[in-house]
Order: structure tokens, then C-alpha cells, then sequence
């Protein structure tokens, strides 16, 4: 078993992981960890820019007003002011790092407008390929200074005292490799991976959630995961075509060319994401319409959106006829592991950061372009909260696994296929949601218990675990919400509840067993 020893250790390669890693690299030892290259992180692949009140007509209060408004108010409201705040400060950082935004001739920057934005604020790089520049200008800086580790799969955190002392990673020969750290940030990313439809990277998982999980750590707002209105339509993985379309003239129509938004939102087509998607879905679902994206009065569209131009080019359509089928799918989550501001967990010396988090910034609902700067902002405050943390004890924790009585090997006739556990989210916990189909998919979905002696499993069986986990905390978070509020909608509880309004959904480890373990005791199980 291989062994290595940081100060901080890192896991997740995309922004909100690369930038806490550029932060901390000149006074810590740096490890960051990916399960593939950091190439193939979901920031990479982010076709949307980053929003800002850049303009001198905007200011950070409209811009926090929007989020909160996309958000239905679900929202923190410190965190939010805390994330518009920064909006600047970040174009700023990353312009000084090697970020070449997108200007016009005068020097000031293009600034587009997307869905739930009241005024122009969202700064791409390369059209609609902010996330790629901006991991490369990123990946460029930290190579040299920071050990970076690809191809491990963090499986478990290594718990001594109640406090995070390491990571426990397999690679794809399954070897086991133990990361030392005095100081863990989670930054792996999100799990719409779940579902079979989605935008995101392969190894969406959830992965870095189902591990804080069974260490005991506080997770919230599962239920809430955001459909993408514009997925390519037919196309397995499903390719993203970036809101910043719509913003610049794109508009949704039906099979008779009929545009479909004009009197569902006064915003039409740049409607808050969950409102497009739930009239995409009704047009495809309830009218037996197909869905396209008319961009026939988007002047040099291919210049403007060179990776969509690709994305369409290789699936066989013809641009010129002005015309792109699209669909909503899995795009993004709000929930994660619970953190305050500085991205500190409920767990000592772990940190968690970026779509895998759940500060509140985002709500019921994200607002368009504020991922890939939730992911800078949290990396920069849990790297001053890492520098400015004094550490009473540096020796060198002494590793010893340990296999917990009620640890239990996984039972296999329960474990799902990754296509079959998509299929099931797909299915009964997409955008329209409801009781009978819940229930159904949470029975299907249970595996009885979550704690288990995951290292002395294959990986392909670990990531099939996991997947399974955290489709089974979605499923029965969306059942705990009997209200419609966001991304989230039930059609048997279609309105939102008042009753519901700053509730949160807590799930804990703890609870959730011993609540199964009642059930069990009186013959009821899930």
C-alpha cells in the first residue's frame, strides 16, 4: 500500500480544487488528486462564462436580487452577498493569471446574457469556451508547484480523533494508495452523473458526497438538481448547448416553428432555467412536440459559439438550416455537503468547495453562470482559512485501518448496474416527480446499509455504490420535500408551500440507519 504525506490535500482537479491549490501552493504542501486528467472536469467543459457586475449600470445588489430570485428564496443570503460581491475581484484574478476574457476593440469586456439575469454581466473566454481557458490558464500555473496525482479514485476519509486525517484512493489497477494531510479539501464536483441524460463529464458520481456521508458528515438540498433546458437532442452522452445562445437572440420553438416562451415568463427564453425546462418537458411529454433551438437571426453564429459549432457539426446537423433540436437533462446540483463560508464541514479539518458544496449560494435554483464563480470564491476563503488556522499538533497522524463491527460486506444481488440506477432517476426523479414513482424507485434503490468495507472492493464495484447511494439520498430527499419549489417539482404537491420556506433537508448517516433500523425492528422497510 503506497503512502504519501501534504500538508493540504486537494481532490477534484476543476476550478474551485485548482484555484484553492494556486492559493495555498506558496506557503503548504499541495496535493490534488483527479479521477481522470484534470481535462475532463465539468469546469472544463463549462460553455457558460462567469457573472459579474462588471458594468458600470450594473451592481453586485441586482445581481444578488437575480440569484435569489432563481433561487426561490432557498437561498443564504450571507453566502449569496458573499459570492456577488466578488464577482470583480475574481474577472480580476483570473485575468492577472493568464485568462484572456473576451473584449471588444476598446479594451471593455463582451459581457452576454443569460437566463435569470436582468442586465448583461456574464464574461466568457473563446465564445463559449470560458471553462476550457480558463482550466488550462489554471492547470498551467499549479503544475510546477503542486504534486498533481490523476487516475486515483478517493474511496473513503481516514477519521482518527473525530478529525479528517487523510483520503484512502484506489487507482485502475485497484491499488491502494493512503493520502496524508493535515488539512482535506473536498472539491470533487457534483452528481448529476446519476441520471442518463445529462451534460456532465463521466465520474459524476456524487463520490466525494457518498464519502463525507459515511464519515458522519451533514449533506442538504439533494432534491434540488437542475435541468438544463438545451441538451442536444438524441445524442448519448448529451452535449450542452450554453445559454449564452438564447442571449444572444436563440429562441425555442416547436415542430410547427411556434415559439413556445413569450407567455410563460416575462424574461421569455431567458426564463430562470427550472421554468424553461418544465415548458420544454410539458411541449415533449404532454404535446408530443419536438423541441428546437432557432438560431437563424444569430448573425456569425459559428465564429460566436465555436464549441457548439463542433458539438452540431459532429452529430450530423446542418446549421445552415438554422434549426437545433435540443431537450433538458441533468445539468447541475445544488445539494452537497454542508459547509459555512469558508467551506469548513461539520467535520474537523475537512473542507469541502465548488458543486460538491452546499453553502446556500444557489438555492432551489442556480442562476446561469454562478458556478464557476461559487467555485472561486470558496477556494479563495478556505485557503485563508486553511493559512490562518493554527495547528496545535503537527505530528504525523499514525495510520491504522480499522474495519468497524457493523461494517458489512456489500450485497451484490442489491447492487445495481450504472445504466440501471440512470435509467431509474430518468425515470421518477427527473423534472416532474411524484409519491407512487418515488417510492418506487427508493425501494429499488436501497442497499440496506451504507456503511461498508468499500477498500477491499474492485473499483468498477465502489463506483457502482456510490451511484447507488447517492441516487437513493436524491430519490428520498425528493420525497421528504411535499412541495413544488425550483428545480424541484411534484405534480402530486404542484405548488410551492410557504410551510417549506427555509427548511432544509438534512441527511446524516446517523439518522438516516437508525431510522431504518426502526423500520426494520417493526417489519417495515423501505
Amino acid at each position: 500500500m503506497k503512502h504519501m504525506e501534504a500538508d493540504v490535500l486537494i481532490i477534484g482537479g476543476g476550478i474551485a480544487g485548482l484555484m484553492a491549490a494556486e492559493y495555498l501552493s506558496s506557503h503548504k504542501n499541495v496535493i490534488v488528486i483527479t479521477k481522470f486528467s484534470a481535462e475532463k472536469s465539468n469546469s472544463f467543459l463549462a460553455q457558460g462564462g462567469i457573472s459579474a457586475a462588471i458594468d458600470k449600470e450594473d451592481s453586485w445588489a441586482e445581481h444578488f436580487l437575480d440569484t435569489l430570485k432563481a433561487g426561490h428564496h432557498h437561498n443564504d443570503q450571507e453566502a449569496v452577498k458573499q459570492l456577488v460581491k466578488e464577482g470583480e475581484s475574481v474577472v480580476r484574478t483570473l485575468t492577472e493569471w493568464g485568462v484572456s476574457f473576451d473584449r471588444h476593440e476598446n479594451g471593455s469586456f463582451m459581457l452576454g446574457k443569460e437566463g435569470g439575469h436582468h442586465r448583461s454581466r456574464i464574461v466568457h473566454a473563446g465564445g463559449d469556451q470560458t471553462g476550457k481557458k480558463v482550466i488550462e490558464a489554471l492547470i498551467r500555473r499549479v503544475r510546477k508547484k503542486v504534486k498533481m496525482v490523476s487516475h486515483q479514485y478517493a474511496v473513503d476519509l481516514i477519521i482518527q480523533d473525530q478529525k479528517c486525517v487523510g483520503v484512502y484512493c484506489k487507482d485502475d489497477e485497484n491499488q491502494t494508495t493512503i493520502f496524508q494531510a493535515k488539512n482535506t479539501i473536498l472539491a470533487g464536483g457534483g452528481y448529476a452523473g446519476i441520471y442518463g441524460t445529462t451534460s456532465n463529464a463521466y465520474g459524476s458520481d456524487g463520490s466525494v458526497l457518498c464519502m463525507a456521508y459515511r464519515a458522519g458528515v451533514e449533506l442538504s438540498d439533494l432534491e434540488f438538481v437542475q435541468f438544463h433546458p438545451t441538451l442536444l437532442s438524441g445524442r448519448v452522452p448529451a452535449g450542452l448547448i450554453t445559454e449564452a445562445v438564447r442571449g444572444q437572440g436563440g429562441i425555442l420553438v416547436n415542430s410547427s416553428g411556434v415559439p413556445f416562451m413569450k407567455d410563460v415568463h416575462p424574461l421569455k427564453d431567458l426564463a430562470p432555467r427550472d421554468i424553461v425546462s418544465k415548458r420544454l418537458f410539458q411541449e415533449i411529454h404532454v404535446h408530443g412536440e419536438k423541441v428546437f433551438l432557432d438560431i437563424s437571426l444569430i448573425k456569425e453564429f459559428k465564429s460566436k459559439f465555436p464549441g457548439v459549432t463542433m458539438l452540431c457539426e459532429n452529430a450530423g446537423i446542418d446549421l445552415n438550416k438554422g434549426l437545433i433540436p435540443v431537450s433538458p437533462g441533468a445539468h447541475f446540483t445544488m445539494g452537497g455537503i454542508v459547509t459555512d463560508q469558508t467551506g469548513k464541514t461539520s467535520l474537523r479539518g475537512l473542507y469541502a468547495i465548488g458543486e460538491c458544496a452546499n453553502t446556500g449560494v444557489h438555492g432551489a435554483n442556480r442562476l446561469a453562470s454562478n458556478s464557476l464563480l461559487e467555485g472561486a470564491v470558496f477556494a479563495k476563503e478556505a485557503a485563508k482559512s486553511i493559512l490562518s488556522s493554527e495547528v496545535s499538533d503537527t505530528r504525523p497522524a499514525i495510520i491504522k485501518r480499522k474495519i468497524l463491527n457493523d461494517e458489512k460486506s456489500i450485497k451484490r444481488r442489491n447492487l445495481l448496474q450504472e445504466e440501471e440506477i440512470q435509467r431509474l432517476m430518468d425515470k421518477y426523479a427527473g423534472i416532474v416527480r411524484s409519491e407512487k414513482e418515488l417510492i418506487n424507485a427508493a425501494e429499488i434503490l436501497d442497499l440496506g446499509s451504507w456503511r461498508t468495507e468499500l477498500l477491499k472492493e474492485p473499483l468498477s464495484v465502489i463506483k457502482r455504490f456510490n451511484m447507488q447511494t447517492i441516487a437513493w439520498l436524491t430519490v428520498t430527499s425528493c420525497l421528504k420535500r411535499e412541495e413544488s419549489r425550483g428545480s424541484h417539482y411534484r405534480n402530486d404537491f404542484p405548488s410551492q408551500n410557504n410551510e417549506w420556506n427555509s427548511k432544509k433537508i438534512i441527511r446524516s448517516l446517523w439518522h438516516d440507519e437508525s431510522i431504518i433500523a426502526e423500520k426494520t425492528a417493526a417489519g417495515i422497510f423501505n
